[in-house]
């Protein structure tokens, strides 16, 4: 039976260093140009209402630092796009990432701040954690300021007509810039009636007792967003959860790709609570896992940015590097980047779609929650995981 393998994790400390020497001797000495060039997607490229008339002074100081360091999410495309995909945009900046769990990232940066080291410049991440409990230990910085591409600030080039900002309130320190819409319920096609499923009621039927698995959504990362929408959908909420990891014998891991294994081998032929992007590979190899279209679902489904959310971290080591990385992450070529490597929806409505998996694109007339704010990430950390617990431990009590 084929096991759905993801391409091998970068290690946790890495740089990858491109041919610089060749490029400043080729340039007489000097910094390589820009691969990535402001406004040029604007009739008015170059100008100052493309550019900022500082730009250029802030790429030669993001050079001069030399690195940018980057705390991102686990996942099989994201070294490849946060460090790969700005190299190659702008040579001259090594980018130093370490690609861990949420949890880990977050013990990660304490210990460094507790013992005096600043290492962290940008956090990509979901924003669970982001707007709580990083934000809570004062660990981020105002976003805001930092953005100084027009085509970034210009609310008519996102979704919605705004920019999609996770903190409740100011200092605005986390924004997204992916906006899936977020299935909850995968399923083994051949073991399992795809159609059938229309309200995630239908998961509480007692012949899928002990045949369905999830991401272990106490913990904040993969599967958050769609555990807050359904723990805030009036017509499911707390009872529907409780009954769900009470009574149905739920299996639980934390690992993406034993659970993605266990839906295309019927071990357990319905998931709930994946992650789209890592699923995703699994069923462009062909195996027997599939989405249960989000749409399909009288209750609706939810809008949220999965890893795709960006902060800076307070007292950064590379200061300039790091906002020159944000500005082009959340750019026209950094999201388009995005959506062809990672694969997920940018909030961008300036770029084509196309390639992106049609399930994850909201839909008109759809219904939708946005469920990467910070309203939502907090019940992540207090209702939810408690929820949870509570209907773990009594189902191992009978």
């Amino acid at each position: 039976m084929t096991a759905f393998r993801p391409r091998s994790k970068a290690p946790r400390f890495f740089s990858l260093l491109l041919g610089i020497t060749a490029m400043t001797a080729a340039c007489g000495g000097q910094a390589a140009p820009s691969a990535f060039s402001v406004g040029a997607s604007s009739p008015a490229a170059g100008s100052a209402a493309a550019k900022p008339g500082d730009w250029d002074q802030l790429l030669a100081a993001a050079r001069k630092e030399g690195a940018v360091s980057i705390y991102a999410s686990q996942g099989s495309n994201y070294r490849k796009m946060d460090v790969e995909a700005f190299q190659q945009a702008i040579p001259g900046i090594t980018a130093d990432a370490i690609f861990v769990s949420s949890a880990e990232r977050v013990s990660r940066l304490n210990l460094e701040r507790q013992a005096g080291r600043y290492l962290a410049d940008v956090w990509i991440s979901g924003t669970s954690d982001t707007v709580t409990t990083v934000k809570d230990a004062h660990l981020t910085q105002p976003l805001k300021d930092q953005l100084v591409l027009p085509e970034v600030l210009d609310p008519s080039k996102w979704f919605q007509n705004r920019l999609w900002w996770a903190d409740s309130a100011e200092p605005f320190t986390t924004l997204e810039y992916v906006g899936d819409v977020n299935p909850v319920v995968f399923a083994n096609p051949k073991l399992v009636d795809i159609k059938s499923l229309t309200s995630y009621m239908d998961l509480l039927d007692p012949k899928w007792k002990g045949k369905i698995a999830s991401t272990d959504i106490r913990n904040p990362g993969k599967g958050a967003d769609q555990a807050r929408f359904v723990f805030k959908n009036p017509e499911l909420g707390a009872p529907f959860l409780t009954r769900l990891f009470g009574e149905m014998n739920v299996k639980l891991s934390d690992d993406q790709t034993q659970l993605i294994n266990w839906v295309a081998q019927g071990v357990y032929p319905i998931g709930v609570f994946l992650s789209v992007s890592e699923a995703q590979p699994a069923i462009k190899q062909g195996l027997d896992i599939a989405i249960v279209p989000a749409e399909q679902f009288r209750e609706g489904a939810s809008i949220g940015p999965g890893a795709g959310a960006v902060a800076i971290i307070d007292k950064a080591p590379h200061p300039n590097a790091a906002k020159v990385y944000v500005n082009w992450l959340l750019s026209k070529a950094g999201q388009t980047a995005w959506q062809r490597i990672v694969g997920d929806n940018s909030l961008r409505t300036d770029i084509s779609k196309d390639g992106v998996e049609p399930l994850l694109v909201p839909k008109e007339g759809g219904k939708y929650a946005a469920t990467g704010t910070e309203e939502y990430g907090r019940l992540q950390n207090s209702a939810i995981r408690g929820l949870i617990d509570d209907a773990v431990k009594r189902a191992q009590s009978q």
